[in-house]
């Protein structure tokens, strides 16, 4: 046996080069979890993203697909509340495809039907809309007609339930001026 030295190994027992081996190998795998973690960590943050994008556009294709069900249940919602109240006046359908939609509410054409015991009045004329909606008043939503003459303006409000019915009488009128230059400026 003799004593020489191999090449590149330490005479020492643990000594030299395996200990800065070790620290290189306890670094590289320190570094190398942390890239895994970040990978697993942006990984799991798309899949999350991915998920909420397709929700929304399941919900939003759900909800353009389903516009005319909706404006056929409300126009039948609004009219048993007018028949209700014992208005002769009834919502027939969407004002107009590209503007029967807007952001705070749904325009809809008025006609007059002629119920026996009911009388008419003369302000109704042809080309009145109505706009339905919901108020918000008192810190409570509730659903609202605004009766829109063909000039634009606003006639009346006609709430379409029982809660609406007592609330609306005690709106400040800078509510209700407020509500009537958002519709008549939406209707334009």
């Amino acid at each position: 046996m003799s004593n020489e030295r191999k090449p590149g190994v330490s005479a020492e027992p643990g000594g030299g080069e395996s200990n800065t081996a070790e620290s290189k190998i306890g670094r590289f795998s320190i570094r190398s979890f942390l890239l895994v973690l970040d990978s697993v960590i942006i990984r799991d943050a798309l899949k999350i993203f991915a998920w909420i994008a397709s929700i929304l556009i399941i919900a939003g294709l759900c909800w353009a697909l389903t516009q005319s069900v909706r404006s056929r249940f409300l126009v039948r919602a609004v009219n048993r509340v007018m028949e209700q109240y014992g208005d002769p006046r009834r919502v027939v359908d969407l004002s107009s495809p590209a503007k029967g939609v807007s952001l705070i509410g749904s325009w809809y054409t008025m006609n007059k039907i002629w119920q026996p015991g009911i009388t008419s009045d003369g302000n109704f004329s042809e080309g009145t809309k109505a706009f339905v909606f919901s108020f918000v008043a008192e810190g409570t939503f509730f659903p609202c007609a605004a009766v829109v003459d063909p000039d634009g303006r606003v006639q009346e409000f006609i709430p379409l339930n029982m809660h609406g019915k007592k609330i609306l009488s005690r709106i400040s009128p800078g509510i209700l001026k407020l509500y009537i230059t958002r519709i008549e400026g939406s209707e334009s």
